[in-house]
């Protein structure tokens, strides 16, 4: 019993993490950003994606050009 309480809290406080990180990268002016590798929420392969420096939050797809100019760096 006292690990199915446990684990209650423990998902209790994620969900609250995650609505907290959800608030921070809505409300967030994302004025620095910089092409990373990302992971799908499904596990898939990784890839290069335009990503808040400050908030973290995936923003877009770079365009070919901004790909080219950031494999050349």
């Amino acid at each position: 019993m006292e690990e199915k309480q446990k684990m209650k809290n423990l998902l209790s406080q994620k969900s609250k993490i995650s609505k907290e990180i959800e608030e921070i990268q809505n409300n967030c002016l994302h004025p620095d950003k910089t092409i990373k590798f990302v992971n799908d929420d499904k596990g898939g392969t990784p890839k290069p994606m335009w990503a808040c420096d400050i908030c973290e939050k995936v923003l877009n797809i770079p365009t070919e050009k901004e790909l080219n100019d950031w494999l050349g760096k």
